[in-house]
């Protein structure tokens, strides 16, 4: 007989990073209720976790409101493997030329799952309407770095569908149009996106050694900043800089 799969937050370890998620995902510190809530687990389980978390100084609690929130230690782990990634190191000086030839903001991403994990970033100097983050994930068929990166990962399919489901009535997302584009991405090299309103993104993947790419770079800017001449000049300083990148990485 086939025993069922365990579930996510069985399990002392899977519990634990379960809370440490929670908490720093949360915009403000969360009380006890709220966790055991969000996690749909028993109080008395959620505190031991928070109890050993504390003792380790991964998570704090004030002692005036009794809300915890995580400490800096995260920081610090996740600064260590940042710091080490190849794919960040190499492409520091590739992301601040380019940041200077287009004057927008470049933004260098990989691969977590069916999203994309912002590595870095350089913002432009010039105003702009555009939040993402060092650090924030966002659905990898949302953004022009995940379309091309998508068009050379052989799920990418499984990945559209994926996505697709699991944003319900918030936004529809037509997987058969993206299969489209994605091959499109594919023969001309680029992708473009606009995830967030009145702001035009484009990327280019950075392909390493194998057929799929190992991280995109991404371009982004106003709308009604970039004309026909802008756009090309855009694409065209992208291009050569991940070509250029992807030589670098392809001997790390």
């Amino acid at each position: 007989m086939t025993a069922e799969p365990a579930s996510p937050t069985e399990g002392v370890v899977p519990r634990t990073f379960a809370v440490l998620e929670a908490l720093t995902r949360s915009p403000e510190p969360m009380r006890l209720s709220a966790l055991t809530l969000r996690l749909g687990l028993q109080k008395s389980t959620v505190h031991r976790i928070l109890a050993g978390l504390i003792g380790l100084d991964y998570v704090q609690q004030n002692a005036e409101t009794g809300c915890y929130s995580a400490t800096l230690k995260l920081w610090e782990l996740g600064a260590n493997v940042i710091t080490e990634h190849p794919i960040k190191r190499a492409a520091s000086g590739f992301l601040q030329e380019l940041q200077r030839v287009t004057g927008e903001t470049v933004s260098l991403v990989i691969r977590a799952g069916d999203d994309v994990l912002y590595l870095d970033k350089m913002i432009s100097p010039r105003p702009i309407r555009f939040t993402t983050r060092i650090g924030s994930r966002v659905p990898a068929p949302l953004t022009a770095g995940g379309k091309a990166i998508l068009a050379h990962a052989p799920d990418a399919e499984a990945v559209l569908e994926r996505t697709a489901a699991g944003m319900g009535g918030k936004r529809r997302l037509d997987v058969a149009a993206l299969t489209v584009e994605l091959q499109e991405v594919r023969e001309r090299g680029y992708a473009m996106a606009s995830y967030q309103p009145g702001v035009v993104g484009f990327a280019a993947p950075i392909m390493a050694r194998g057929p799929e790419a190992a991280a995109a770079i991404s371009v982004s800017a106003p709308a009604e900043r970039v004309d026909e001449k802008g756009r090309q000049e855009i694409i065209e300083h992208l291009l050569s800089t991940c070509a250029s990148m992807a030589e670098q990485v392809g001997r790390l």
